[in-house]
């Protein structure tokens, strides 16, 4: 099978700037895809429904892939694509792989983590892949109680709840212990401000997000040994 359009966002492997681009998530440019004559059409549930009606109306399948919410369900997508495409055999194969890579026990009291996933305070709820992540690194995400995804959470809201250790996705360490109050987070003086993670590997629910995993399990050990 060939691979003949992606996202705008689609940057890994490498090999991925000679292929076709086809817009962003939300606004995908039917026209260019409709001349790519594909076979199939993966698309994010949670993306416009018109977009898969209009594809689906010119004649090309879709594929609907749920939004993932755990760790899980990217195997479930990996062996969902693997099926439309004929190939469960590699599907499983990649899913053993990726399993592997998963860490085995966790700690009995992990420590609090907040996620900054961009600046303004984004963050990742309990119904974020990110906050499972956060949880097979060996950490506890402050905010997996919450019932969503993603959102902003305010500054008071992350001094009340005191992260032990802080993960930024974006901006450094000198920008995080700048914000008012900050050097007196549990995080900043056990040495837990997190910085040294891929972003993109880490914040898309894709193969790569359990290599980071590992590594983030790594870098959580690392912060409790300097205590």
């Amino acid at each position: 099978k060939d691979l003949v359009g992606v996202s705008n966002f689609c940057n890994w492997p490498p090999e991925t700037s000679k292929i076709e681009k086809t817009g962003d998530y939300m606004r995908p440019n039917l026209e260019k895809v409709y001349s790519l004559k594909p076979d199939t059409v993966f698309a994010g549930a949670w993306a416009d429904a018109s977009t898969s009606k209009q594809l689906s109306t010119m004649g090309i399948k879709v594929v609907s892939l749920p939004e993932e919410k755990s760790a899980a369900d990217i195997f479930a997508t990996v062996r969902l694509i693997a099926a439309e495409l004929g190939r469960k055999r590699a599907g499983e194969k990649l899913v053993r792989k990726l399993s592997a890579l998963m860490p085995g026990k966790l700690p009995e009291k992990a420590p609090k983590v907040y996620l900054e996933v961009d600046t303004g305070g984004w963050t990742a709820g309990g119904q974020s892949f990110l906050s499972d992540a956060v949880r097979l690194a060996g950490g506890g995400n402050i905010f997996a109680g919450e019932k969503r995804g993603y959102f902003q959470a305010s500054w008071e809201e992350v001094l009340l709840l005191d992260p032990e250790a802080v993960i930024l996705l974006s901006g450094t360490e000198e920008e995080f212990l700048a914000r008012p109050m900050a050097k007196g987070l549990a995080a900043a003086r056990a040495g837990r401000i997190i910085t040294g993670l891929d972003r993109d590997a880490f914040s898309r629910p894709g193969p790569r997000l359990f290599t980071e995993i590992k590594k983030l399990g790594g870098l959580l050990g690392a912060a409790d040994a300097k205590k």
